[in-house]
């Protein structure tokens, strides 16, 4: 019955991503929250307020529902890997949610979503990386690729680092939620499914401010307060 209702949803999501401007009345966050209930799964902030201004948005990654999880807190765009525009339903519902995608490898797609990045920041929009480039297991954080943080250098906007960390009620962490590695959408959903209860805990780190940083700096900052956050005994 859990499968059934969230895949209604997942349905509904191709209408409420449909000419969804992230400053507008949010339908999409209101959908977010409702399948990110549907998956058995709560929410538990910490950390900074919410930011009314507008930023570059950082976070570790894990899962496909990271997306969902910012996206029900924040109105903000997306970046993703040019190969999500094609899943089914979550791709036309992630181009119509206005999520930018970049092709790896090509420098030209590079170029194209950093002028678009510095667009969107400057028309007073957010804007999310995993700057990562893929996804773990929660166990560890990669390190950050700097090139999207040159768009918070040249628009002088914020870099905000949120820390997210999926775990059962009592607080171990939830290896099932990782998706990577070549598994199918389908076979991770069903998998999350089997959780009776998942929680996932969002932490807003303080702004990190470009002024006087180079892109590589802004990343090591982001990277480093991140990892501090999530893995203290490190």
């Amino acid at each position: 019955m859990r499968g059934v209702r969230a895949a209604t949803l997942m349905a509904r999501g191709y209408c409420a991503a449909r000419n969804q401007s992230p400053s507008s009345e949010d339908t999409l966050a209101n959908w977010c929250r409702d399948l990110l209930l549907s998956l058995g799964v709560g929410i538990l902030s910490s950390g900074e307020a919410l930011p009314r201004d507008p930023c570059l948005i950082v976070a570790n990654h894990i899962s496909w529902m990271d997306i969902l999880v910012l996206r029900s807190l924040l109105p903000v765009r997306f970046i993703a890997k040019e190969e999500i525009a094609l899943w089914p339903l979550v791709g036309s519902s992630a181009r119509k949610a206005g999520t930018f995608f970049i092709a790896r490898g090509r420098i030209s797609s590079f170029r194209r979503t950093l002028e678009q990045v510095e667009e969107t920041l400057e028309n007073k929009d957010s804007v999310a990386v995993f700057p990562e480039g893929t996804t773990t297991c929660g166990d560890r954080i990669l390190p950050f690729r700097s090139g999207l943080f040159e768009a918070a250098v040249r628009t002088s906007r914020p870099v905000l680092p949120i820390a997210l960390r999926y775990e059962t009620p009592d607080r171990r962490r939830l290896d099932t939620i990782s998706y990577t590695g070549g598994e199918s959408f389908a076979r991770s959903f069903w998998r999350i499914l089997g959780e009776p209860r998942i929680v996932v805990r969002v932490n807003i780190l303080p702004f990190l401010l470009p002024a006087g940083l180079s892109r590589r700096d802004l990343s090591l900052k982001a990277w480093t307060d991140l990892r501090r956050v999530l893995f203290p005994s490190l």
